[in-house]
């Protein structure tokens, strides 16, 4: 037996052989695009299905982009033999296609593609190609049919959109021009969305280049539309919307741009603007969901709650079984104090079995709320997997420790992370803070070791025990677990973050101290932690004028307690003792047990504020 007989035996076996010559033939000729269509060789089947084999002559053209363009009697078609290599190779490919062995069947439809020069077969490459994430070979395939069929609308979408895929913008919009002008049909905007993506100086390129079409093409819309999109990505909003009135001027049944200029005004918080624009769109296409879901959520920007319950009111009449509809009508439900209607939808969404996670863990919180522990308890308990899970667990262990004490909260927390080991270190953390805020640190420790002694790598468990250490006082075991954990994920931002910061506070390592926090930052360039990090090491170095933006940056990000104790500090020792008593009060207010002030305010000898 032949090797590709073996391989063809091995996909298939051998009793699909005549199913396969009943069945290749609609295969290989199938259209993919949803948008084409194709006269039905009929003639080419029956021969098939008979024995004899033929394929399309190459000078047929019979792709075309809309059903409307074809003409109303489908031309005669030529065929000519084919040889028998090459209809078994067919054979191989789509029966391993249907076996899902698509690196096998794209291997055949290529090699068929390349050899026969068979615009159907490229064609059939080509989406198999684009399939599997094969760029080279969509590209290689899209190169085949485009040359066969130069004229075929079909093969220039498909190049266009294989140059787009590899980031080939020049020649991508060349086609789509071409295509344009071939069919009348544009598809601009699709090529601008997917280039925002790209660098700047790209967008920027392709903006002109936009704009150049414009010039040729004054009244199309599509071209405005498509402009507009990458105006907004350049965050200039101001011009995308100008144009999106033009496009709309040209092209008023060109929705998506209408739409889409209700969202760029929302970005640019011209939410009245917005509001107005959405209630227009609304009257006149009262049946459109996408609208009428940004029409409602635009209320909720502006705060107007009563009115964005009314909007999802309407929205859940017109479309009844829309779960997530029904879901965010029932929060706004329970926002304005109406507990039972908020109820009363959450309980359908348990009926129909949609949502079924969040329906749980928003009842349970309005049972919690009314202080039906019981109740709150078994809606946490029914939440599965999903984002709400972790929160439902928290919040029913926290509960058990507040109704009744620690050690039942944690036995719940075991319980259930028995019932879910996806979440067992997740789970593992809920027991630390447990146990922390119960003051039993040593439990807590102990708890984190035997969990590492089953999985020694765990990041999340080594940077949770050294945070605890950190606590306890213990940089010994900090650094042991932070170092540990460093040379499994060297690049563990908040792991090089918390070593790098404790070297700096607690020891005179500087020199060891800054390039780890420098490090951490060059991961998270705007995480204010890590900026405060940075500039507490200035300060304690003394290079008190590097130290003061980065404190002043942090601050200004994100108010936090700890960060207001190294910004105060470092105003005091600037001699601007009114703006650190200012900070200091507002980390107070913060955090108003906050240790880390206190310690500041007593080691300075501030006695009042």
């Amino acid at each position: 037996m032949s090797s590709d007989s073996v391989l063809f035996s091995n996909i298939i076996g051998d009793n699909f052989w005549q199913e396969a010559k009943k069945k290749v033939l609609s295969k290989v000729l199938s259209k993919v695009l949803p948008t084409a269509t194709r006269s039905v060789t009929a003639g080419l089947a029956t021969i098939v299905l008979t024995g004899c084999a033929a394929l399309q002559g190459n000078d047929s053209n019979t792709h075309n982009l809309a059903a409307s363009e074809l003409n109303a009697e489908t031309p005669e078609v030529e065929y000519r033999p084919i040889p028998a290599a090459t209809m078994y190779s067919l054979l191989i490919a789509e029966m391993a296609g249907q076996r899902q062995r698509y690196d096998v069947s794209l291997f055949h439809y290529l090699d068929q593609a390349r050899k026969t020069r068979d615009p159907n077969v490229a064609e059939r490459a080509l989406r198999i190609a684009q399939y599997v994430g094969a760029g080279n070979f969509a590209a290689e395939a899209s190169a085949i049919w485009l040359e066969v069929e130069p004229n075929d609308p079909g093969a220039v979408q498909a190049a266009a959109q294989v140059a787009l895929g590899q980031k080939r913008y020049e020649e991508s919009l060349d086609l789509y021009v071409r295509l344009f002008e071939m069919t009348g049909v544009p598809q601009f905007d699709f090529f601008a969305a997917a280039t925002v993506v790209s660098e700047n100086d790209i967008r920027l390129q392709q903006l002109a280049r936009l704009e150049s079409l414009t010039q040729t093409y004054p009244k199309e819309g599509n071209i405005y539309y498509a402009r507009a999109i990458l105006e907004q990505s350049l965050s200039r909003t101001d011009v995308a919307v100008a144009h999106i009135d033009v496009a709309l001027k040209h092209s008023p049944e060109l929705l998506p741009a209408a739409i889409q200029k209700a969202r760029i005004l929302i970005i640019a918080k011209r939410i009245d603007e917005a509001n107005d624009w959405l209630d227009d769109l609304h009257d006149e296409h009262p049946d459109n969901k996408q609208i009428a879901l940004l029409r409602a959520r635009t209320m909720l920007e502006a705060e107007r709650i009563k009115d964005a319950r009314d909007a999802f009111i309407e929205i859940n009449h017109r479309f009844p079984n829309d779960p997530q509809i029904m879901l965010s009508l029932a929060l706004l439900e329970k926002e304005l104090g109406n507990a039972d209607g908020a109820r009363k939808l959450l309980n359908d969404l348990l009926t129909s079995e949609q949502n079924v996670s969040e329906a749980h863990y928003y009842l349970a919180d309005m049972a919690a709320t009314e202080e039906n522990t019981d109740l709150a308890l078994s809606h946490f308990r029914q939440v599965g997997e999903s984002r709400e899970f972790l929160p439902a667990q928290l919040a029913a262990a926290r509960l058990l420790e507040d109704t009744q004490d620690t050690d039942t909260a944690i036995a719940y927390i075991n319980e259930r992370s028995e019932a879910f080991p996806k979440y067992k270190t997740e789970l593992m953390r809920i027991e630390t803070e447990l146990l922390i805020r119960a003051e039993r640190q040593e439990d807590a420790i102990q708890s984190l070791t035997v969990a590492l002694e089953a999985s020694p790598d765990n990041a999340n468990l080594l940077y949770t025990r050294a945070m605890l250490a950190e606590r306890m006082g213990d940089l010994a075991k900090l650094e042991s677990d932070l170092r540990h954990l460093l040379s499994k994920h060297p690049d563990h931002a908040e792991a090089l973050n918390a070593l790098g910061y404790s070297l700096a506070n607690k020891t005179n390592r500087f020199d060891e101290a800054e390039p780890l926090i420098e490090k951490a930052l060059s991961l998270q360039p705007d995480n204010p932690a890590m900026i405060d990090s940075l500039g507490w090491l200035y300060f304690r170095e003394g290079r008190i004028n590097e130290a003061g933006p980065l404190l002043l940056d942090a601050w200004n990000k994100m108010k936090d307690h700890e960060i207001a104790a190294h910004l105060g500090e470092w105003y005091w020792a600037t001699d601007n003792q009114d703006m650190a008593v200012e900070v200091w009060k507002e980390g107070l207010k913060l955090q108003p047990d906050s240790a880390i002030i206190n310690e500041t305010l007593e080691r300075l000898g501030v006695e009042q504020l």
